[in-house]
């Protein structure tokens, strides 16, 4: 007998579940296998703003290994830790439709079993079969509520891909900008290093000031300052994309001017809304979750009626029994205490809420497509009035001073002046372009896809 306990015990031991303590050697263990270099493989699926299947993604096509950056928005699905949080609740959420059409499993009971009779030698009991009914309609708006939650959620994980997305393309269009401006302001320094030393052999000889000099010593230093910031918000930009990519190896990024190209016209604005609805993944989450808080208005009226809980059939087993001694039971719920009016309540309150939350994604849909447009077509004006006038006008001033210069009809300080303002005109074009591509992808993010702009 003690035996037999002992096994009891030990098998009800091992089905017990024992949490296991915190080990700081998995958690490094996890960090290094994060940091281990990975790069999309064939499998990886690229996916667009909205969330829908690209094609599939592919290793750095370039020799120096250097990720474009749709190679890098890639790699950023398939590597991204807070996608991949995203992606498995929505994985999550799926299962719970399953969980949803389960039915409660019938149980078997045996009751009116008196020792007294087993050891008189005569004993009976009873044995049944109870099985729960669910209410009429139940099971099929709780697969019905599963399934619009199910839907709600990978509806986040698309609005989560449609913002990594933006922020990849973001970073490339700013890194672009960085590099491209760095090269310009080496130029602007290279000049005032050239006009310092033209200022200084002029002092030599007595026909400029030590107060001259010294501007043109503090020029040449704000610039080199200029450039250390500028260096230093590149590695912070890259640092960004890096990060946004999943852990890894270090990378490089291959991101030029090209990254800031010309857009065409945007569509109007009517053709935006009509792409953002079909696309914005948080309109189609708002919908479903009001849906879903209809279904729990329609679970918590259906309570509040009167209803089989369950029915069983008995069976007496005993030295009276026989072939015909079956028996049957029931159980129904009477709502004489409680007409479950609190949490139709509460539901109707859910569905109000939904609702205002449905209406309010419309609203912010709505503000960031006004403001989308209104940034890009400032930006894009900002554009046209550089490359219209200023770059012209500055690129006429350079070829005169240069063609003075060479017949020596032009002091050599103007014309380094002149060319101290081509560079920084160029570098202006170049910040202006920067805020163009940032306003357009803005209007993508806003419209919720890709478009071609």
């Amino acid at each position: 007998m003690a035996r037999a306990l002992s096994l009891a015990g030990a098998a009800l031991l091992g089905a017990c579940f024992h949490a296991p303590a915190y080990a700081p050697e998995r958690s490094l263990a996890v960090l290094r296998a994060l940091e281990a270099p990975s790069e999309p493989s064939s499998s990886s699926e690229d996916r667009d703003a909205g969330g829908r299947a690209g094609p599939p993604a592919s290793t750095p096509a370039r020799a120096d290994g250097a990720l474009t950056a749709d190679e890098a928005f890639a790699l950023a699905v398939a590597n991204n830790p807070d996608l991949a949080v995203a992606e498995a609740e929505a994985a999550v959420a799926a299962a719970e439709v399953d969980v949803a059409r389960q039915l409660d499993n019938p149980s078997f009971r045996l009751t009116n079993f008196r020792f007294a009779d087993a050891l008189a030698g005569a004993p009976q009991m009873n044995l049944g079969v109870r099985v729960p009914i669910p209410r009429p309609g139940t099971v099929r708006t709780r697969v019905a509520a599963a399934r619009l939650a199910a839907d709600a959620a990978e509806s986040d994980a698309a609005a989560a891909r449609r913002l990594l997305r933006v922020l990849v393309y973001q970073r490339f269009a700013q890194i672009a900008w960085l590099r491209a401006d760095i090269d310009e302001l080496t130029r602007a320094a290279a000049l005032f290093e050239e006009r310092r030393a033209q200022i200084g052999a002029r002092v030599e000889r007595a026909v400029a000031t030590r107060v001259d000099l010294a501007v043109a010593d503090l020029t040449h230093a704000e610039a080199l300052e200029k450039l250390g910031r500028l260096r230093s918000e590149l590695a912070r930009a890259e640092a960004e994309l890096a990060r946004a990519l999943g852990p890894g190896g270090p990378r490089r990024f291959h991101a030029d001017a090209a990254e800031l190209q010309a857009i065409a016209r945007a569509p109007s604005r009517e053709d935006l809304v009509a792409r953002a609805v079909d696309a914005r993944p948080e309109l189609r989450a708002s919908q479903a979750r009001v849906a879903e808080a209809r279904a729990g208005v329609h679970l918590a009226r259906s309570a509040a009626w009167p209803w089989f809980n369950w029915v069983q059939v008995n069976y007496y087993v005993g030295p009276t029994a026989t072939p015909a001694s079956f028996g049957f039971g029931l159980a129904l719920d009477l709502p004489l205490l409680s007409w479950n009016r609190g949490e139709v309540r509460a539901a109707r309150a859910r569905v109000r809420q939904r609702e205002a939350e449905e209406r309010a994604a419309a609203a912010h849909l709505s503000g960031e497509l006004d403001e989308a447009i209104a940034r890009l077509q400032a930006a894009d004006a900002r554009v046209m009035e550089i490359e219209q006038v200023l770059l012209p006008r500055v690129e006429d001033a350079a070829r005169e001073a240069a063609a003075a210069l060479a017949a020596g009809a032009v002091d050599p300080l103007t014309a380094n002046e002149i060319e101290g303002r081509r560079v920084a005109a160029r570098r202006q074009h170049l910040a202006a372009l920067f805020e163009r591509r940032s306003a357009a992808l803005l209007l993508e993010a806003a419209v919720g896809a890709p478009l071609d702009l």
